[in-house]
This record gives C-alpha cells, structure tokens and sequence, in this order.
C-alpha cells in the first residue's frame, strides 16, 4: 500500500484545502491510503470511516500535537480523543494505552524530537515532503521503523512521497504494519514550485476571503502560545523551589 502519514487540512490554521479536497487528491495521485494529522486537532474517526467507504481508499484518523509556533511536534494514528498531556513521555505512554501508533515528524528541526528513538517513538519520519535538511540528518542509529509523510498543506504538495507498506487494506494491519517495520519511506521531497504555490493559495483562501476567520485564528494561536509560555515558566518556577 502507498500512504502518506501526513496530511493537512483547512482544519489546521495554516492549512488550505477541506478533507475532502484532500482525499479526492489522494485518490487521484494514486494513493491507497492518507493520515489526516491537522494541527492539535483529531480527525473524527467516525468521519474517516465514512470517507473510506465514500472514496474506496483508507482515511486514517490522527492528530499532530504540539503547539504549531512553539513545542516540538508529534503525531499520533489510531486513537480516539485528543490527549490532553504536554510531557512528551506521558503522550507517548497514552499514545500506547490506546493501541494507536507514535511518529516523529520533521525530527531535527526546531519543531522536532532528534532523540525520537530514546523517548520511544514508534516510528520517525525520515522523509518529510517539505523538510530535506531534517531528512539528510536522519541517522536512526536504533533502526526503528522509518515512514514518509507529505505534510502537505494544500493540493499542490501531495502525491511526491509515501510510504510502502505491507498490509491487508485496514485501519489495524497498517499501524500494525507501521509497528513492526513492514513500511518504508518512497518518493522525494515536493517540487520548489509546488512548494511556492501553496502561499498565494493560503492568502487567499485564509485571509483575503475571510479575514475575520483569519483574523480569529491569529487570535486563536497567540492565546495557545501564551498559554503554552506560561505553562512553562510555572513549570521552571516549581522546579526552582524544589
């Protein structure tokens, strides 16, 4: 099966395209199966059955956490409810409790775990559709199973790399699949101009045709940050008084 594990949607602030756009251009690129992974946001596996059913190719629920400007970034496939921990290791651990599959996405930039296989990731992303500097520093010294995943923000970056994996067709044999190291990482990073397309895409989709959406989500993100800061420093101050 060719899948790609990471897929963005209009559902994430700095995505473009709806589901459904999207599955229609899996589908249309050859693709057997896609993870949607929106930004802190868990794709209802409720929905990703009924677009499985509608377009004859697997839609796999799952999430990329982490806040989108300031902590490391990981995904996670095949659970059920948006895990509401910050600690990478607790993540992980419920990540496991729920059957479901961890992957490291884009491991050595600024917004990736480089020590993926310590923390116990089931997988790294050692191709990453838009990051090739991340992708040349993938040593995985522990071999833990590798995968591919777009990371595709809108249309005009899917369909370049995915991942081969062995299984049967459903929801179970790939993370399964995914587990045991029956995949591995095809293709190449997108094309620059497909790259480029994506940002007159995202002006006018998100900003110049609803700015008050825009304007909204801006909100929405500096809040998350915030928040995310002061969780922090509370965290360091409790450290110092230890």
């Amino acid at each position: 099966m060719k899948i790609d594990f990471h897929v963005h949607t209009n559902r994430s602030v700095d995505a473009v395209h709806s589901p459904r756009e999207m599955v229609k251009m899996a589908k249309k690129t050859g693709l057997d199966a896609i993870a949607i992974t929106d930004h802190t946001r868990l794709f209802p596996p409720r929905e990703a059955k009924r677009f499985t059913r509608e377009f004859g190719l697997v839609v796999l629920s799952g999430i990329e956490g982490g806040n989108i400007a300031v902590q490391k970034h990981w995904i996670a496939l095949g659970i059920s409810q948006v895990i509401p921990k910050i600690r990478i290791d607790e993540i992980l651990t419920s990540i496991r409790q729920e059957n479901g599959v961890s992957i490291a996405p884009h491991p050595h930039t600024r917004l990736g775990f480089g020590d993926y296989a310590e923390l116990g990731f089931d997988a790294v992303e050692s191709l990453n559709g838009s990051e090739p500097g991340s992708n040349r520093l993938v040593r995985n010294s522990r071999r833990i199973p590798e995968v591919a995943g777009s990371d595709s923000h809108a249309l005009s970056m899917m369909g370049f790399c995915w991942t081969e994996v062995e299984a049967d067709g459903t929801e179970e044999s790939i993370l399964e699949s995914v587990r045991r190291g029956r995949c591995r990482p095809a293709g190449f990073t997108i094309p620059l101009f497909n790259l480029i397309c994506f940002y007159p895409l995202f002006l006018r989709h998100r900003i110049l045709i609803r700015p008050a959406a825009a304007y909204a989500a801006a909100r929405q993100v500096i809040g998350d940050i915030r928040r995310v800061r002061a969780h922090e420093l509370s965290c360091q101050k409790c450290r110092t008084y230890q």
